[in-house]
């Protein structure tokens, strides 16, 4: 056992100095983020702008089979309970082959204010070098800005202190960036545009 943790140790030391810190400022498609971060927080906020329907857009944000396909090839999701405006997801993530992350997220939608927000019920590491999470909460998030929609997206997070917690936030961002691109251009994909209103 202690050589094992020893490995995975050494591992851990040298992915801290290959793994670069991603460019936060914009991205493709007025793709908008910026990050806050302390020794064991980390938040996130994440924009672009639309023209697609906001109905489908929270249907995106919402559906379990959307989200199912948005998640990256590494993560599982699995839809544990459900009802009319809310909905709890289990996520399995899994890196470097010997870490592996169960979570489960509460959800609620609110149509009338075009926003939906996620809450972590629970989370568990497969190892206990690594950090754990111990809350984390964001929203979703249509709003009208002149004649376009913004789409935000916002999580914080809070981990415990150890000697992971640095490369663990960096792996956060990374994946927080992949989302919110990949979040623009699913919805554009499967979102049809606004209707135009003549004057």
């Amino acid at each position: 056992m202690h050589q094992k943790n020893n490995k995975i140790l050494l591992l851990f030391t040298w992915l801290i100095i290959m793994v670069r810190p991603a460019i936060f400022a914009s991205g493709p498609d007025d793709i908008q983020y910026k990050f806050t971060q302390t020794d064991t927080t980390l938040s996130f906020y994440g924009s672009f702008k639309t023209k697609k329907s906001p109905e489908c857009l929270l249907e995106i944000f919402f559906n379990y089979y959307h989200i199912k396909a948005l998640a990256p090839d590494i993560m599982e999701v699995k839809l544990i309970d459900q009802g009319n405006n809310w909905n709890r997801i289990e996520y399995k993530f899994q890196k470097f082959i010997f870490f592996e992350n169960i979570s489960l997220w509460h959800r609620n939608l609110d149509r009338e204010k075009q926003r939906l927000d996620f809450i972590l019920v629970s989370s568990v590491n497969s190892q206990v070098t690594m950090p754990k999470m111990i809350a984390s909460s964001g929203f979703y998030h249509v709003k009208k800005q002149g004649e376009d929609l913004i789409v935000e997206y916002y999580q914080q997070c809070h981990l415990t202190k150890s000697f992971f917690t640095n490369l663990y936030l960096k792996i956060l961002k990374n994946e927080a960036i992949h989302f919110i691109e990949k979040l623009s251009e699913y919805s554009n994909e499967n979102c049809s545009d606004m209707p135009v209103i003549d004057d």
